[in-house]
């Protein structure tokens, strides 16, 4: 009775043994290709960060190849460098068939060692010298209520409540740069600033980098990275452009519209007018900034303010795609074209991982303009 009772018992403890092992199979069988895509991953990652870099020291070389035969990154159609035009010097016929990539801030497809990669370059030139205290009260506020109250603002106008929110961010953005702790009517100093969590205390310096912005009381990240069809001032601003003047050659069609006191159809209207005649385009375009604001005349008078100039600092970006395209290397950086203390191109800024370049997704319902 006693053994009869306990058949079974043999064929229960197996049957959990076996249950164990494959647990512990499947859980080691999951870790192994875990270990196996991370070092593919990893694999794909590198290739394609280094396929960026070799990217990025091709379009260098193509942009200094074409300085030194007296052209230049940017050009129109028919210059010395330019797309379409044979360099003098004995290069070979690959050589010659690489044209330098045009400042236009689009993305251009390149080719190395069987990968693909694309880079761009965005003329620091062509966009809003943040740094510049005579575009303050005359600019700045133009292209902040364009991008905050929507792209019809420049036509429609903006309610009390919009006013008073661009207000406040021209003021803490002029009192976060100014060298005092003078507070303005709408501002912010390091007493705004102490009070946050964590705190710290306004910079009253030059932006040494467009991502500063994120720490000026009321630029939020859709003011900063855009939304609602609209660029962020990330995209229309330039820590390295310290001049009075803006190249028109370069400039986005976004700007030049904003400039221009137009809504956002002017924009397609004008990138294809500077297309058709890039040459002319220049006095048109101040003519049509001048009307909109008097200031941009003042400037013209004195050969300044809207120009048309060869691209001298760039923001020179590259990514390789591979076959996830989460394994997308970006690199980026803020490059002098032409240096007076090197022979080369001089590095300012060097993004070894080149941060988001999205924009935010438009709200539910959001009709692009608070007026």
């Amino acid at each position: 009775m006693r053994r009869s009772g306990e058949r079974g018992v043999a064929l229960l403890l197996v049957l959990w043994v076996f249950t164990v092992l494959g647990v512990l199979a499947l859980d080691f069988a999951r870790y192994m290709r875990d270990d196996a895509m991370a070092a593919v991953n990893f694999a794909e990652e590198t290739r394609g960060y280094y396929l960026a870099v070799a990217g990025m020291n091709r379009a260098l070389w193509d942009a200094m190849r074409a300085r030194e035969e007296g052209g230049g990154p940017g050009l129109q159609p028919g210059q010395p460098g330019a797309p379409g035009q044979k360099l003098a010097r004995g290069f070979s016929d690959e050589e010659e068939a690489a044209t330098p990539i045009p400042v236009d801030g689009e993305w251009h497809d390149g080719e190395f060692g069987g990968g693909h990669y694309q880079v761009r370059m965005v003329d620091q030139g062509g966009l809003f010298p943040i740094n510049n205290l005579d575009y303050d009260r005359v600019v700045l506020p133009t292209i902040v209520k364009a991008i905050l109250a929507g792209p019809n603002a420049q036509v429609q106008g903006v309610n009390s409540r919009t006013q008073s929110d661009i207000d406040a961010i021209v003021d803490a953005i002029m009192d976060w740069r100014d060298p005092d702790n003078e507070t303005r009517a709408h501002g912010a100093e390091s007493d705004y600033y102490l009070s946050l969590t964590p705190p710290y205390r306004a910079k009253n310096g030059f932006f040494d980098a467009p991502e500063e912005l994120l720490l000026v009381r009321g630029v939020t990240p859709e003011l900063f990275y855009g939304n609602n069809g609209m660029p962020g001032l990330r995209d229309l601003i330039s820590v390295f452009n310290r001049t009075l003047n803006i190249n028109v050659r370069t400039a986005p069609p976004a700007l030049l519209a904003i400039l221009a006191g137009q809504g956002p159809d002017g924009a397609a209207a004008l990138a294809a007018d500077r297309a058709a005649d890039p040459v002319g385009f220049v006095e048109r375009m101040r003519t049509l900034a001048g009307a909109a604001n008097p200031f941009f005349a003042f400037l013209a008078a004195g050969n300044a303010g809207l120009v048309d100039q060869t691209p001298h600092t760039v923001l020179l970006e590259a990514r390789a795609d591979t076959q996830q395209e989460r394994n997308r290397s970006t690199v980026a950086a803020v490059v002098e074209l032409a240096s007076e203390d090197t022979d080369g191109p001089k590095i300012l800024r060097w993004l070894d991982r080149a941060p988001w370049t999205g924009t935010l997704p438009d709200a539910p319902g959001a009709s692009g303009s608070t007026s």
